[in-house]
């Protein structure tokens, strides 16, 4: 087991936006094998639409896309309530992730996605939305 899995087992909702159909099933095998609930979308549009339509705990969204960019989707995403918790990811360079993290991104992560990351990053979304879920409360 991975150590950031150990103790307390979580499980996300997680929605997962990538134009890339290879990206895409590749990042929802990885969280599918540890338990997680997985949605995806092709493009920011979809992916709007599958927010309105379930509660999603995070998102992980590739940064170019069509229709709606990644930057957009992250600035809708700030304004849903209860705002999922957002991972970035790319593949286009540092300056891109610093923006998506500027834009609301709590995470970031570059291309191709190292699977240990990506399962760390959704474990710490997971704590830090409980974290600010418990200070409304």
């Amino acid at each position: 087991m991975l150590p950031f899995l150990s103790g307390v087992r979580r499980v996300a909702r997680v929605l997962i936006v990538d134009d890339s159909e290879i990206d895409l099933l590749l990042e929802q095998a990885i969280l599918v094998r540890f338990g997680h609930e997985t949605y995806t979308a092709t493009d920011g549009e979809a992916a709007l639409q599958v927010c309105d339509e379930h509660e999603i705990d995070v998102v992980i969204t590739d940064l170019h896309m069509p229709r709606v960019h990644g930057f957009e989707l992250i600035s809708a995403l700030r304004d849903l309530e209860p705002r999922p918790w957002i991972i970035a990811v790319s593949g286009t360079g540092l300056s891109q992730l610093e923006i998506a993290h500027e834009l609301g991104a709590q995470f970031t992560l570059n291309k191709p996605v190292v699977p240990e990351r990506l399962l760390a990053a959704v474990d710490q979304a997971l704590v830090g939305r409980a974290a600010v879920a418990s200070k409304r409360a």
